[in-house]
């Protein structure tokens, strides 16, 4: 068989069309990669942009919070200077420790502050006798006293309630 020359001239533009649908395929694989690269270069603008928005509104917080921060501490350093104690107020206050201190030693008395601001509570000791009474009532300074009285009292109101020895 032999090619004559019609067959030679369709082989070769065949070839050629060939050639250029290669190189056609070639330039649409290469435009189709620079879109890809351009559409992710775009989205990472975008979202560069976002993030800078986000950055510029978060550092405007910040500043916010700072200047917050800056007037609550000028605030509680001016509290600080008014709360201070004076002198003659640390001077009364020691003194009523004191006076509290020998009054607990001198009458027994024990007081339980986690009891309302209107109640009287808490008990009286005998460390002579190791005996207890407790008390509860309202703030009756004469009943009080008289718990006290009879702590100190020879004789101690019996109540089993009240001995530390109870069983």
């Amino acid at each position: 068989m032999t090619l004559d020359v019609k067959d030679l001239w369709c082989l070769r533009v065949v070839e050629g069309l060939d050639d250029f649908c290669k190189k056609l395929d070639e330039k649409i694989d290469n435009e189709q990669q620079q879109v890809k690269a351009r559409r992710k270069k775009n989205q990472l603008e975008c979202k560069m942009a976002q993030e800078m928005k986000i950055n510029s509104e978060l550092t405007q917080q910040l500043a916010e919070i700072s200047r917050r921060c800056c007037e609550l501490d000028r605030v509680c350093a001016s509290f600080e200077s008014c709360l201070t104690i004076a002198d003659s107020d640390r001077n009364r206050l020691d003194n009523a420790k004191e006076t509290y201190q020998i009054a607990k030693e001198l009458t027994g008395i024990r007081f339980d502050y986690t009891a309302p601001p209107d109640v009287a509570k808490g008990y009286v000791k005998s460390e002579k006798r190791r005996l207890l009474q407790a008390f509860e009532q309202p703030a009756a300074a004469a009943a009080l006293w008289a718990r006290v009285r009879a702590a100190a009292a020879t004789e101690w109101p019996v109540d089993k309630e009240n001995r530390p020895d109870n069983k």
